[in-house]
């Protein structure tokens, strides 16, 4: 029996292709890359990377070796990688058994490609991780012929990308930096430089070298991250002054010694062969699509990520706990307000307010703050003053917003708050970004080792900052409204901030990625009707996917729901980066609509019945389909009615739904009239599937305002109702009465056109 290991054809051992000395048998290469199984040819397939792309990956990996502790890290990474089904096991969202990088980690020289392309992608965008490659190829001398085009080595670094996400690995690069360095200037350096440093490292790792030097600028924290985890060499790394920032091992036993240096600086240091010099990179723009895409990404540690990022601007902030706890207690009790349903919230808009989570209001907020960032948990006096105004009537909350806010502006020295100032980080701004962040977060559920990027969290602040200078100006919307960042009545917004309301991907993803997608998402709103129906996406490894997609709800909490896990979405063998909803229109895919069968009501009596519509009256499956735009998905549910037609059920559409028709209806269960204040309908048949124009005449003859009303239906059935009907004003009842509901409708009714047709579910 061979003693080789066979790796998609390539194999590994004695005489084979690859040796752990970056030695490589290219006839055989060459000869072997063909002949792969079909069943890992498929899995190649799924992840766009061609055999000769895996063949390349495995080449450059073979120039550097992992020690037991290497390996034992790798292996972890890559036992814990997990992931979640879709509705009915359509989807998959994570690392399957049937990935790509199952096939990869099959031999040691996939483990290392796997260490190496990853722990690239967690600091450099997958672009310029993929010229690094290329770098190294050419460094090493491989053959053109092999050499994989860029969209090749995208695709190979894209699908090794997000495995050491939940690591020690994702902010070692970062605790390299110390905590004095500017991380948000980081750019990547001359990918050949990089490249050159890599493979000194490797040398050292093989035994070659017994210690080198480093010197550059941000992208040597990368170098010493991936020696010190990856390779477990002994580094050692100081600042231009000498400073001492990380070292783990006496200084005659450092295998790699980092130097921060500025580019003025380079030009003066004596080369050696075992000294490695990280210039600027001044191919940036002709290898990047963007200028964004050359940053440097570098995670930070929940506990102390506030003060890692903003510094002495977060103490000074934490120094007025009163003011800080105020406002983060009012706008918990004011989102408590809206969430469940009081009656008075002033001038907001309960149609635009979507964090019904019980985390996102109320006191789930404030254990969100000191959950979130540990770092506000030991403020002296927060969580008392938090808690304080949080057990206030509605209108002292908004008082104290108002009141807080304007303090926080006259302790604030920046350019914002203060006139001829040249500070950029502003109080009013941080206190405002920790609402987002909290915000934002207690709607997402991840793994708590995933941790932020420090310019995602800059990303935050930037958009709170430029917020309050347009609110300050007199150009933006009330102080409330950029306080809370909540619609109000009588208040004009852009079409493009109301659907950022319903875009519930796009924060999340700025956040842990650094990188801002927001161009993406518009680019696939054009084609397929708007952001907010984007139900899951895949950037720097991380795949966000909505609530809606493991199983069709009405309910508002399931609605605002955003998962992440590592990995990417996968349907069958095939990998995608995005998931939408089909494109507008006809929602009944058979046969003809059912008349109408419903009630008119005056009053309601207490003989009135309808039967119930229920999930086990329907057969209920999800579908997708490819769109012509690479690795886009088009995903819907597909509902067969019980002796009526099949309707698609857009499940990104719904959730808006679900979001907007949520929280707009008040009762106290009180006093309750008996008498219906506008003409209504019972539905009397369990599916109603005419077109609403239709029942708008049947119930009213066309004139004023107009409501049907739905039997008590399920979850699933709900969802049928409400994309059949979508055309009309969709409002979810709880518990509420409906002689209630009615007087709520009405009070929205102020700013909706005359003869709408509401539907009560």
């Amino acid at each position: 029996m061979s003693s080789d290991t066979r790796v998609g054809g390539l194999a590994e051992g004695d005489g084979t292709v690859f040796a752990q000395n970056g030695q490589v048998d290219w006839v055989a290469f060459g000869q072997s890359i063909w002949s792969t199984s079909s069943v890992t040819l498929q899995r190649f397939a799924s992840a766009g990377v061609q055999p000769i792309t895996f063949g390349a990956g495995l080449a450059i990996a073979s120039a550097f070796t992992l020690d037991r502790v290497g390996k034992e890290r790798m292996h972890s990474a890559l036992e814990n990688l997990h992931g979640f089904w879709s509705f009915e096991k359509f989807l998959y969202f994570g690392f399957g058994a049937r990935s790509f990088l199952h096939v990869m980690a099959d031999a040691q020289s996939g483990v290392n490609c796997i260490a190496l392309c990853s722990a690239l992608s967690e600091v450099h965008n997958e672009h310029a991780a993929a010229w690094i490659l290329d770098e190294l190829w050419n460094l090493y001398g491989y053959p053109q012929q092999f050499l994989p085009s860029h969209a090749q080595l995208t695709a190979l670094v894209r699908a090794c990308s997000g495995v050491l996400a939940r690591t020690e690995f994702s902010h070692i690069p970062g605790t390299m930096l110390g905590h004095e360095l500017k991380i948000l200037e980081a750019d990547a350096s001359n990918f050949g430089d990089i490249a050159k440093a890599l493979r000194g490292v490797f040398r050292v790792s093989q035994g070659e070298l017994a210690r080198i030097t480093v010197m550059g600028g941000m992208n040597c924290a990368f170098i010493a991250g991936f020696a010190s985890w990856i390779l477990n060499l002994k580094v050692h790394v100081e600042d231009e002054a000498g400073r001492l920032i990380y070292s783990d091992a006496d200084l005659e036993e450092v295998q790699l010694v980092v130097t921060y240096c500025q580019q003025g600086s380079l030009s003066l240091i004596q080369i050696s062969s075992t000294t490695y010099i990280l210039r600027d990179n001044d191919d940036m723009f002709m290898r990047n699509r963007t200028l964004q895409e050359a940053n440097l990404t570098f995670r930070t540690p929940w506990d102390g990520c506030l003060t890692r990022v903003f510094g002495a601007k977060f103490t000074d902030l934490t120094k007025s706990p009163i003011n800080l706890g105020g406002f983060l207690g009012s706008v918990a009790r004011v989102y408590q307000a809206l969430a469940l349903g009081e009656s008075d919230i002033g001038r907001f808009s309960r149609e635009t307010f979507i964090n019904f989570v019980e985390p996102s209001y109320g006191i789930g907020f404030i254990n969100s703050v000191v959950s979130i960032f540990p770092e506000l948990d030991h403020v002296s006096g927060l969580m008392d003053e938090m808690q304080l105004a949080l057990n206030v009537p509605f209108k002292e909350a908004v008082e104290v917003i108002e009141r807080t806010v304007l303090n926080l502006k006259q302790l604030c020295q920046c350019n914002s708050c203060t006139h001829g100032s040249t500070l950029t980080t502003c109080r009013v701004a941080l206190a405002f970004s920790i609402r987002e962040m909290v915000s934002t977060l207690s709607c997402v559920t991840r793994d708590d080792k995933i941790l932020p990027t420090v310019r995602g969290i800059d990303f935050v602040h930037g958009r709170q900052r430029n917020n309050w200078q347009l609110q300050s100006k007199a150009q933006g919307r009330p102080l409330l409204a950029t306080a809370l960042d909540l619609g109000m009545e009588g208040v004009g917004g852009d079409d493009a901030d109301r659907i950022k309301k319903f875009d519930r991907l796009s924060h999340p993803m700025e956040l842990f990625s650094g990188y801002s997608d927001h161009n993406r998402y518009l680019a696939v709103g054009q084609i397929y009707g708007g952001p907010q129906y984007c139900t899951a996406a895949v950037n720097q490894g991380l795949c966000y996917f909505l609530d809606c997609l493991r199983s069709i709800s009405s309910l508002a909490e399931n609605a605002r729901t955003v998962h992440i896990v590592p990995g990417p979405i996968q349907m069958g063998d095939k990998q995608f980066n995005h998931v939408h909803d089909t494109i507008s229109g006809s929602e009944v895919l058979s046969k003809e609509p059912a008349p109408v069968q419903a009630d008119l009501l005056e009053t309601l009596q207490p003989t009135t019945t309808a039967r119930q519509a229920r999930r086990f009256d329907l057969k209920i499956d999800m579908l997708g389909t490819e769109c012509a735009t690479e690795r886009e998905l088009m995903v819907y549910y597909r509902a067969t009615l019980p002796g009526g037609p099949t309707i698609r059920l857009r499940p990104g559409w719904i959730s808006k739904l679900a979001l907007k028709g949520t929280g707009i209806l008040t009762c106290k269960h009180l006093h309750c009239a008996e008498r219906l204040i506008m003409p209504c309908a019972l539905v009397r048949q369990e599916w109603l599937v005419s077109k609403d124009s239709e029942v708008q005449t049947w119930v009213d003859g066309g004139s004023g305002h107009k409501c049907l009303i739905w039997p008590q239906l399920d979850d699933f059935a709900r969802c049928v109702a409400m994309q059949l009907h979508s055309s009309g004003h969709i409002v979810i009842r709880k518990n509420e009465c409906i002689p209630c509901c009615l007087v709520s409708l009405l009070q929205e009714m102020p700013r909706i056109r005359s003869n709408e047709l509401y539907h009560l579910m």
